[in-house]
């Protein structure tokens, strides 16, 4: 019997659903303990049945979620709570507020590069510090001062873990060059802007000669030595927006925007002279129809064909023939 593929919800959608509901709970509560407050009767209940709503969205959509959704909500979040302080008449009711920003700060600091996290959480400062201004309530600023303080420090930590966390995930630990996690994602962009502009962009895979030899005879701290002078090498000689990553155990990516393959190619043997141990490469140039998987099979056959023609041509200075 033939079945559907299975639907994935990522934690993403079920973060984002799991914030909404625990927003529209927070309402709940108030609305609950609310005491003659207008914008603590009807307002909260209108906006915790919209909230509810609201945190099922995540995980309708599932994998298909956009991203800009989290931004969205949190910026619609930041601006009612903001209006509700401004023209509520309970001190209460706006601390109550208040004490979900530091959570929707870490919200951000997770899911979306440092500049959008920091502006959307600013701009909530913004907005509560003004509406404290317009309806001032004894001893609020200080509660709002001091979950300002927490706020910043929740966006702050879960931006520098993500950011730690992602380098972990993506770089080679021996080389400190990118490992192959992520790089079809990357090559993939590359590709589409390529396509998109006209500019050429070649990938180039290097394999070095005798590797295994090295490690054999001189054991496997020289061969870490060699990959790690040669991806410092390969550091050192490409451009800031190129990009360099290992992707085996001797084996080397480097993705080269706006760059022909006969560009490249002058490029690596400026490299292979800079370079004191032997190795080989191939290279591809990017076609409207490449993938990432394509453009690296075709590098490959480049590097393979190379690799035999430096054989061959080894064997025959070492056995030069009969007379």
């Amino acid at each position: 019997m033939k079945t559907g593929p299975t639907r994935v919800i990522p934690p993403f959608a079920w973060v984002t659903s799991a914030g909404g509901l625990v927003i529209a709970l927070s309402g709940l509560v108030d609305a609950l303990t609310s005491t003659g407050d207008v914008f603590g009767s009807a307002w909260t209940w209108g906006w915790v049945a919209i909230t509810v709503v609201l945190a099922t969205v995540p995980l309708a959509f599932g994998d298909r979620l956009v991203r800009e959704i989290g931004v969205v909500g949190s910026s619609v979040f930041f601006a009612v709570t903001s209006l509700q302080m401004a023209l509520s008449t309970s001190a209460v009711a706006s601390v109550n507020n208040l004490v979900l920003y530091p959570m929707v700060a870490c919200y951000l600091g997770w899911f979306y590069p440092r500049a959008v996290s920091r502006v959307v959480t600013a701009a909530a400062f913004a907005m509560s510090g003004a509406a404290l201004a317009v309806n001032t309530h004894d001893r609020v600023f200080i509660t709002w001062v001091n979950l300002v303080l927490a706020s910043t420090f929740c966006l702050e930590a879960a931006g520098y873990l993500r950011a730690r966390l992602d380098r972990e995930i993506t770089t080679d630990p021996l080389t400190g060059v990118l490992n192959r996690s992520g790089l079809d994602d990357r090559i993939d962009v590359e590709l589409g802007r390529a396509a998109r502009s006209g500019a050429p962009l070649t990938v180039g895979i290097i394999d070095l000669d005798g590797f295994k030899q090295v490690n054999d005879e001189h054991g496997h701290a020289a061969g870490d030595r060699l990959l790690v002078a040669f991806a410092a090498a390969l550091r050192d000689q490409t451009r800031p927006y190129d990009t360099v990553a290992r992707i085996g155990g001797d084996e080397f990516l480097v993705m080269m925007p706006d760059t022909a393959a006969s560009q490249a190619g002058d490029f690596f043997e400026r490299l292979r002279a800079a370079t004191r141990d032997p190795w080989s490469y191939g290279l591809a140039e990017a076609v409207l129809v490449d993938s990432a998987r394509t453009i690296r099979a075709r590098a490959d056959l480049e590097l393979y064909a190379q690799k035999v023609s430096r054989r061959r041509a080894r064997d025959a200075r070492a056995d030069p023939p009969v007379p």
